[in-house]
Protein backbone atom coordinates (compact mmCIF):
# COMPACT_ATOMS: atom_id res chain seq x y z
CA UNK A 1 0.00 0.00 0.00
CA UNK A 2 1.89 3.29 -1.20
CA UNK A 3 0.53 6.74 1.01
CA UNK A 4 0.04 9.16 -2.08
CA UNK A 5 -0.22 12.11 -0.09
CA UNK A 6 2.43 15.04 -0.46
CA UNK A 7 5.25 15.35 1.73
CA UNK A 8 5.10 18.81 4.22
CA UNK A 9 7.09 21.68 3.22
CA UNK A 10 10.16 21.90 5.36
CA UNK A 11 9.95 24.44 8.15
CA UNK A 12 12.92 27.68 7.32
CA UNK A 13 13.92 27.99 10.83
CA UNK A 14 14.41 24.32 10.82
CA UNK A 15 16.75 23.86 7.93
CA UNK A 16 18.32 27.38 9.19
CA UNK A 17 18.71 25.72 12.26
CA UNK A 18 20.40 23.09 10.65
CA UNK A 19 22.33 24.82 8.17
CA UNK A 20 23.50 26.89 11.27
CA UNK A 21 25.18 23.89 13.08
CA UNK A 22 26.94 22.79 10.10
CA UNK A 23 28.37 26.17 9.19
CA UNK A 24 30.05 26.29 12.90
CA UNK A 25 31.25 22.70 12.39
CA UNK A 26 32.53 23.60 9.06
CA UNK A 27 34.44 26.40 10.66
CA UNK A 28 36.08 24.67 13.49
CA UNK A 29 37.68 22.40 10.79
CA UNK A 30 38.33 25.39 8.52
CA UNK A 31 40.29 26.51 11.91
CA UNK A 32 41.61 23.76 12.31
CA UNK A 33 43.55 23.53 8.76
CA UNK A 34 44.41 27.25 9.29
CA UNK A 35 46.52 26.53 12.46
CA UNK A 36 49.47 24.96 10.19
CA UNK A 37 49.57 27.87 7.42
CA UNK A 38 48.72 30.83 9.43
CA UNK A 39 52.68 31.50 10.57
CA UNK A 40 51.72 32.03 14.17
CA UNK A 41 54.13 31.18 17.15
CA UNK A 42 54.21 28.17 18.58
CA UNK A 43 52.43 28.25 21.65
CA UNK A 44 49.35 30.24 19.70
CA UNK A 45 49.53 27.07 17.67
CA UNK A 46 49.36 24.91 20.88
CA UNK A 47 46.74 26.99 22.30
CA UNK A 48 44.46 27.33 19.84
CA UNK A 49 44.74 23.35 19.24
CA UNK A 50 43.66 22.61 22.36
CA UNK A 51 40.62 24.62 22.10
CA UNK A 52 39.31 22.41 19.38
CA UNK A 53 40.23 19.58 20.66
CA UNK A 54 38.59 20.18 23.97
CA UNK A 55 35.04 21.47 21.50
CA UNK A 56 35.38 18.03 19.92
CA UNK A 57 35.90 16.14 23.47
CA UNK A 58 32.62 18.29 24.30
CA UNK A 59 30.69 17.11 21.59
CA UNK A 60 29.66 13.56 23.19
CA UNK A 61 28.20 15.41 26.58
CA UNK A 62 26.77 18.18 24.23
CA UNK A 63 24.71 15.76 22.26
CA UNK A 64 23.55 13.72 25.02
CA UNK A 65 22.52 16.46 27.09
CA UNK A 66 20.39 17.34 23.62
CA UNK A 67 19.15 13.91 23.17
CA UNK A 68 17.94 13.61 26.59
CA UNK A 69 15.94 16.35 26.77
CA UNK A 70 14.28 15.37 23.65
CA UNK A 71 10.50 14.07 23.72
CA UNK A 72 10.32 10.36 22.52
CA UNK A 73 9.39 10.97 18.60
CA UNK A 74 12.38 13.46 18.59
CA UNK A 75 14.45 10.22 19.86
CA UNK A 76 13.24 8.00 17.40
CA UNK A 77 13.67 10.31 14.77
CA UNK A 78 17.38 10.73 15.77
CA UNK A 79 17.86 7.14 16.26
CA UNK A 80 17.01 6.26 12.95
CA UNK A 81 19.00 9.11 10.98
CA UNK A 82 21.91 7.26 13.23
CA UNK A 83 20.94 4.30 11.98
CA UNK A 84 21.00 5.23 8.41
CA UNK A 85 23.74 7.34 8.25
CA UNK A 86 25.78 4.56 9.91
CA UNK A 87 24.84 1.77 7.09
CA UNK A 88 25.68 4.45 4.72
CA UNK A 89 29.07 5.80 6.16
CA UNK A 90 30.15 2.34 6.53
CA UNK A 91 29.91 1.19 3.00
CA UNK A 92 31.42 4.87 1.71
CA UNK A 93 34.38 4.46 4.08
CA UNK A 94 34.86 0.72 3.08
CA UNK A 95 34.88 1.58 -1.10
CA UNK A 96 37.30 4.91 -0.01
CA UNK A 97 39.42 2.63 1.91
CA UNK A 98 39.23 -0.39 -0.94
CA UNK A 99 40.11 2.60 -3.60
CA UNK A 100 43.24 3.31 -1.30
CA UNK A 101 44.44 0.77 -0.24
CA UNK A 102 44.84 0.10 -4.61
CA UNK A 103 46.04 3.59 -4.89
CA UNK A 104 43.34 4.60 -7.25
CA UNK A 105 42.64 7.58 -4.88
CA UNK A 106 44.93 9.81 -2.45
CA UNK A 107 44.78 9.12 1.18
CA UNK A 108 43.21 12.02 2.43
CA UNK A 109 42.13 13.55 6.14
CA UNK A 110 39.61 12.36 8.56
CA UNK A 111 38.25 15.60 8.71
CA UNK A 112 36.55 14.43 5.16
CA UNK A 113 35.19 11.85 6.85
CA UNK A 114 33.46 13.80 9.94
CA UNK A 115 32.59 16.27 7.41
CA UNK A 116 30.96 13.44 5.19
CA UNK A 117 29.47 12.27 8.65
CA UNK A 118 27.79 15.48 10.10
CA UNK A 119 26.80 16.31 6.12
CA UNK A 120 24.81 12.51 6.35
CA UNK A 121 23.28 12.77 9.48
CA UNK A 122 21.96 16.36 9.07
CA UNK A 123 20.03 15.05 5.86
CA UNK A 124 18.75 11.53 7.30
CA UNK A 125 17.70 13.85 10.04
CA UNK A 126 15.94 16.21 8.31
CA UNK A 127 14.31 13.28 6.15
CA UNK A 128 13.15 11.22 8.98
CA UNK A 129 11.41 14.47 10.60
CA UNK A 130 9.69 15.49 7.32
CA UNK A 131 6.87 12.78 7.25
CA UNK A 132 5.93 13.94 10.87
CA UNK A 133 5.93 17.34 9.74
Amino acid sequence: MTDNTPAPALQPLYVLKVLAALLVLGLGILAAFWLAHAGASWAQQQAAMAVLVALALALVPGLRWVYLRRDELQRLHHQQACVTSMAILASACAVLGILQANQLLPLFNQFWTFGLLIAVWGVQLMLADRRYL
